[in-house]
C-alpha cells in the first residue's frame, strides 16, 4: 500500500506503508531496549554500593 503526499509545490511523495510502520516499530523497540538496559544498570549500581555484612569474632 502506498501513501501519496502532495507538497506545497505540488510535488508528490510516495511512502510505502509497510516501511513506515516497520521504521516506527524499530524505533519503539530500540527505545524500549534502552530503557530496560538503563533500568538494569541502575539496579546493578545500587546493589554494588550496598555495604557487606561484617562479622567480628
Amino acid at each position: 500500500m502506498k501513501i501519496i503526499h502532495k507538497t506545497s509545490k505540488n510535488e508528490t511523495r510516495e511512502l510505502l506503508l509497510k516501511e513506515y510502520f516497520l521504521n516506527a516499530y524499530l524505533i519503539a523497540m530500540l527505545k524500549r531496549v534502552g530503557e530496560e538496559t538503563g533500568r538494569i544498570a541502575r539496579r546493578r549500581e545500587e546493589s554494588a554500593l550496598e555495604p557487606a555484612p561484617v562479622r567480628i569474632r
